[in-house]
């Protein structure tokens, strides 16, 4: 962070006319949820059972009709459910408008009515969807206003792409108030036993022919989490087939990149190449790219303009799958600031309330009991490190995680009552679930069906219900069950699972539409203790299995800790990696010490199933971590030492967990069952703690509510008075490391931290931070910047140097007699003030004159005092819009063509 002069000044931008953007729809399948079928970007029209069905966009009115040559009697909605799902999501040409009986003969007329006079062009889309192992399909002619325009073109099958499917391409001239009416109709020169049947996905009016296009991109369009490798990545595409040269476009602004030309800053090559390496990249931008296709005569089809973003870490430590999940970041922030289950200030309305990025912040600590189960919506990072006190609890009630979202040292211990489960992440996209806690379910702890990209790290998963009444069994049933997960691909990693039952874990996969297996799990570095009747089982198909420890308690009745259940229904295999694993016996004796990979493992068939033709338990894993991946050992040894809600502080329930999985005891019996560790009723265990109500007084602490604390921010040179809804002191990432202040502040947040004044030391006690290193542990310093640092037996004494003021941080190893070792960081926070910090002054915090405002084309800024400076225009999320390098002064003005931006409330900054 640096020392900055900023001034903020708010500007409405208005709007003019806009050009009109192309008509583009999607037919979608009917009785299906439209987030399952619909592709982005396109108009939806969802199609049931007709003989015709209109409908109005953008004031053209378009008329699907049964044709009168049509073999079928109506009109009717189709799709092929394999290609609408992951990992295709092939929405667009995946389903479709069909003939209800038309595969004797076909005919489909599309009447377009509005359309204003001059020439038009229509795409449409034709892949069918009906298997291959059932019939043929025939070639179709396409006609408009009687003339034939395409002859005998071949639909495409089950195309897993949109860039692959067939396409028809049609120009036209429109006479004022001329309806155009295109007829597709079966082409009678089809082989005879093929399906005459005609299928439209989808239709575009007035944009260049996919045929003559650059096509399957690299990254994936409006892909938010590109590989990026020190800001350096390499675009690729196919080439149109007719091509000789590509011409690329690349820039940070839609508008500029979409009508750009070779006279543009955005214009990069003109190369016959299909490749481009980019450079100096920054995960906070959205990159747009474009490739025009050049053909020998020189004409040039314009390209579509794709979109990404490169990947960025969720917060420094996120491994595995999940690891890119965006949460809140660049979004507004939203603080809790009471335990009501509901209402303004709730954690409900926190964090289903609206929509867009925002980061859920706790000014407030105690219990919360839910009434209801809570969705939260999509791109969400939940704080829970911020709470003060011991931080909150909730009871009664599951939490449930969207996709795009980062949940950290979050607290739920449900209760007996309602058949609940705890905290889930089913159907999810790119998030992470990371240091929380979860307890006293009835259901099941934790559950990931329908998942994607997802990681599970460094959570507790305690003492689920046991006999505890679940409402979908008899009396006395067992269901104290830790969780099921599933996912393509789900990470679960260094977590510790302790006094439950069963399913620890049970691999649950998920089956496409064709009937084919596709979980893909990675299992690794994971404590189980106390598993009582199951360990880990299910049916998965892939799993890596790796490096866990398992370690039996009292209640463990189980000997294996794998099993593989290869079912006799569902298509592909049903494997797992299975690799040094470790088995500690009751009486602490390793039954298996990590080398036996043929140890501890089963799989079992479904009764009447043959022996599977492949092997179940291959020597190579089926795919990468994205983790740092410890022995068995120092794994159990790490988890221990750091697992859980332990910020702002571990509770007592789960340093008692922590204390018995390591003396391998229990302390608490199931009041229903008697059994050692395996309680039936959160009463058996002494009830719940007392979670003390603390409420921060904001008006104090972030008077400007943009989620940075005054400290924090005058400590920066931030403003701490920003105006109200102005989160670009939040959201700006000066050092440009792709984490914004305020992923900077809750990363200080999520580690301990300490505070010492300059010239004195802080001594701090390391065996809370190392529990899980009990024989003989010596620490060492690795890392330390801008102080000096000591350690006094298991004693760690910093002290800062003179002339420093600010946040730093200081890295220890502990190592044990065994040679397990561990390293972790220790914050430090010294003074008020960052050296080189100038306080913020209000004379010159507004020392600024921006007019007109409202502006509509041109807006022009100067400033009391002369020199260069960066002028920033930020829209209300603090994300910049615009920026400029210019010199200012009270008599020179700056002119920045604000003309391109959307109606709204803008914030000006600028930097000198």
């Amino acid at each position: 962070m640096k020392n900055r002069f900023t001034l903020f000044a708010m500007l409405l931008i208005s709007t003019g006319i806009l050009a009109q953007s192309p008509v583009k729809v999607d037919f979608n399948k009917d009785e299906r949820a439209l987030d399952e079928v619909h592709e982005p970007g396109y108009e939806s029209w969802v199609i049931t059972n007709c003989v015709d069905t209109t409908k109005v966009i953008n004031g053209i009115k378009i008329t699907m009709a049964n044709g009168k040559e049509s073999d079928g009697a109506s009109l009717k909605s189709h799709w092929h459910k394999v290609g609408i799902q992951a990992p295709y999501y092939a929405r667009l040409v995946s389903d479709g408008l069909t003939v209800n009986g038309g595969d004797m003969y076909a005919e489909i007329d599309m009447t377009i009515e509005g359309l204003a006079p001059g020439s038009h062009s229509l795409l449409t889309y034709h892949n069918t969807l009906d298997s291959p192992d059932d019939k043929t399909f025939g070639m179709i002619d396409v006609f408009v206003n009687g003339e034939l325009k395409v002859e005998g073109l071949m639909q495409s099958n089950r195309v897993l792409s949109t860039y692959d499917a067939a396409t028809a391409y049609v120009t036209f001239d429109v006479k004022e108030n001329e309806p155009v009416v295109v007829t597709f109709r079966s082409n009678e020169d089809s082989p005879s036993d093929a399906s005459w049947n005609i299928v439209i996905n989808g239709f575009c009016l007035d944009v260049p022919d996919a045929g003559k296009q650059a096509k399957s991109p690299f990254p994936a369009d409006r892909d938010l989490h590109a590989e990026v490798e020190n800001g350096n990545c390499t675009l690729k595409w196919t080439a149109a087939q007719s091509a000789v040269l590509h011409d690329v476009y690349l820039g940070t602004d839609l508008n500029l990149v979409t009508n750009a030309d070779k006279t543009s800053s955005c214009y990069k090559a003109s190369q016959t190449n299909t490749t481009f390496d980019c450079t100096n990249l920054y995960s906070m931008n959205t990159y747009y790219w474009r490739v025009d296709e050049v053909e020998e005569d020189g004409t040039v089809t314009k390209g579509e303009v794709w979109s990404f973003m490169p990947c960025q870490l969720a917060f420094p430590g996120a491994e595995g799958y999940g690891r890119y999940a965006r949460g809140g970041r660049g979004g507004k922030v939203v603080y809790v600031t009471n335990l009501n289950d509901a209402g303004p200030g709730s954690f409900r309305e926190a964090v289903t309330n609206g929509s867009g990025p925002r980061t859920v912040l706790f000014a407030v600590s105690g219990i919360v009991r839910l009434e209801s189960r809570i969705m939260s919506n999509e791109q969400i990072t939940i704080a829970g490190q911020t709470a003060p006190g011991k931080g909150v609890c909730f009871r009664a009630a599951p939490i449930g995680i969207n996709s795009e979202s980062v949940c950290r040292f979050l607290r739920i211990r449900l209760g007996g009552g309602t058949t609940y489960d705890g905290l889930g992440m089913a159907g999810t996209n790119h998030s992470i679930v990371d240091h929380c806690s979860v307890s006293w379910t009835i259901d099941e702890a934790f559950s990931s069906r329908g998942a994607k990209n997802l990681t599970l790290q460094r959570t507790l998963i305690s003492e689920a219900l046991n006999c505890a009444g679940h409402q979908n069994y008899p009396a006395g049933t067992e269901h104290g069950y830790a969780g099921t997960i599933s996912g393509q691909t789900g990470s679960f990693h260094h977590n510790l699972l302790a006094h439950c039952n069963g399913r620890n874990w049970s691999v649950g996969d998920a089956i496409d539409g064709s009937g084919t297996w596709v979980s893909k799990l990675d299992v690794f570095n994971n404590v189980v203790y106390n598993y009582g009747s199951r360990a880990t089982d299910g049916e998965v198909h892939k799993l890596n299995f790796v490096n866990n420890y398992y370690k039996k308690g009292a209640a463990t009745t189980v000997g294996h800790i794998l099993k593989l259940e290869i079912k006799g229904f569902g298509a592909g295999t049903e494997q797992a990696y299975y690799s040094g694993n470790i088995i500690e016996d009751k009486n602490g004796n390793l039954l298996n010490d990590g080398t036996d990979n043929q140890f501890g493992r089963i799989y079992t068939l479904d009764s009447g199933s043959s022996e599977p033709t492949y092997e179940v338990f291959p020597d190579e894993p089926f795919f990468p971590s994205y983790a740092t991946i410890h022995t068995a050992k120092d794994a159990y040894k790490s988890v221990l030492s750091d697992v859980g809600c332990n910020l702002p502080l571990l509770d007592e329930h789960d340093q008692r967990i922590v204390r018995e999985t390591l003396e391998g005891s229990y302390t608490y019996v199931g009041s229903e069952t008697g059994k050692k560790g395996l309680i039936d009723n959160e009463a058996d265990a002494g009830g719940y703690e007392n979670y003390p109500e603390i409420t921060i007084d904001l008006d104090e602490f972030d008077t400007d509510r943009d989620g940075l604390p005054n400290w924090w921010e005058e400590m920066f040179g931030l403003n701490p008075n920003s105006p109200e809804g102005d989160f670009s002191d939040s959201n700006a990432d000066d050092d440009r490391d792709g984490y914004t202040n305020l992923e900077e502040y809750l990363h200080w947040m999520a580690t301990p931290h300490y505070e010492v004044k300059t010239g004195e030391t802080v001594e701090i006690d390391l065996t809370k931070y190392t529990r899980g290193f009990e024989k003989n542990p010596v620490y060492t310093v690795t890392k330390i910047d801008n102080g000096t640092a000591t350690v006094d037996g298991n004693i760690l004494k910093i002290t800062p140097e003179e002339s420093f003021g600010g946040i730093f941080y200081v890295d220890f190893t502990v190592t044990d007699a065994e040679g397990s070792a561990c390293t972790r960081n220790i914050g430090v926070k010294v003074g008020d003030r960052a050296v080189g910090v100038e306080p913020v002054s209000d004379t010159r915090q507004f020392a600024v004159n921006a007019y007109p405002n409202p502006v509509t084309d041109y807006l022009y800024v100067s400033t009391e005092s002369t020199g260069d400076a960066k002028i920033q225009v930020m829209n209300a999320y603090g994300n910049s819009v615009l920026t400029e390098t210019c010199n200012v002064s009270p008599n020179v003005a700056c002119k920045l063509d604000v003309s391109f931006l959307p109606m709204g409330i803008y914030f000006l900054k600028i930097q000198q």
